[in-house]
């Protein structure tokens, strides 16, 4: 697909998906602040617990809509290239010393302590809980839809929480209505490190890879797993895109990580 109909086609389709997120969660928080009255969102401007996380997870296309925001509204495509380039090379750094991605839980923590934030979090000191987000009005859906009704402190520990479910849901299901779009134009779509997936399409590989159309026949649907491997190939060309080839140990992670999360979901 060339690039001016995927911006056509992903821009206008996305921005309705937010609005209708945005629309169901106002709901949502209103329903449950009735039912308990006692409760908040602890989720405020200036914690930038959940901006450290090494998975700030979203979709290739809200990725690719995000750029594309952030390059309209004066960004230096050089300047924000060179920025993302910085975070993917400390991401990595870290990756090589762990032996593979940080995606299982334990991963994940010691990731933490490399105290690595989102690059677009505006840093206020070296506490993991200072600054906000430099692209606030142009965030992703998981920036907004992960929330926490516990103490701060238990997200810069990357430990259990409780959240507002409902809300929780709602940014699932309009992430998973991307994800079905994005098939449907492209044949495949994949959920990403946001900042791994912006580096990425700053790449001519990374965007060659996003861009085209690997779109499935009904016979090859009919394969197990077709779809989903579909979706990983993009994956693995994103990140090989910038310089990263996922190892052995890396689908051993993987496959743990998915298996502990239909653990808890069962």
């Amino acid at each position: 697909m060339d690039y001016k109909t995927a911006i056509t086609e992903l821009i206008p389709y996305i921005d309705d998906t937010y609005n209708e997120y945005e629309v169901s969660t106002k709901n949502s928080l209103k329903q449950f602040l009735i039912d308990f009255p006692k409760e908040k969102i602890t989720c405020q401007k200036g914690c930038g617990a959940c901006c450290h996380f090494p998975i700030i997870p979203a979709t290739a296309g809200e990725a690719f809509v995000l750029l594309n925001k952030l390059l309209a509204s004066g960004y230096n495509l050089n300047i924000l290239a060179e920025m993302l380039f910085k975070y993917k090379d400390q991401y990595f750094a870290f990756t090589k010393k762990n032996g593979k991605i940080p995606i299982i839980d334990a991963d994940q923590k010691e990731f933490l302590k490399e105290k690595l934030p989102c690059p677009f979090l505006i840093k206020k000191d070296d506490s993991i809980h200072s600054g906000s987000c430099g692209i606030f009005d142009f965030r992703p859906l998981i920036c907004d839809f992960y929330n926490s009704i516990d103490s701060p402190k238990l997200c810069e520990l990357k430990s259990e929480h409780r959240s507002v479910d409902s809300i929780a849901h709602n940014g699932s299901f309009a992430q998973d209505k991307i994800r079905q779009y994005e098939r449907t134009l492209f044949g495949r779509s994949t959920i990403g490190h946001l900042p791994l997936l912006l580096a990425a399409l700053c790449t001519q590989e990374g965007l060659g890879a996003f861009l085209l159309e690997k779109k499935l026949s009904e016979n090859d649907l009919k394969e197990e797993y077709a779809q989903e491997l579909n979706d990983f190939s993009l994956y693995y060309e994103l990140l090989k895109s910038i310089d990263y080839t996922l190892t052995e140990k890396d689908f051993l992670a993987i496959e743990e990580a998915q298996s502990d999360l239909m653990e808890r979901l069962s």
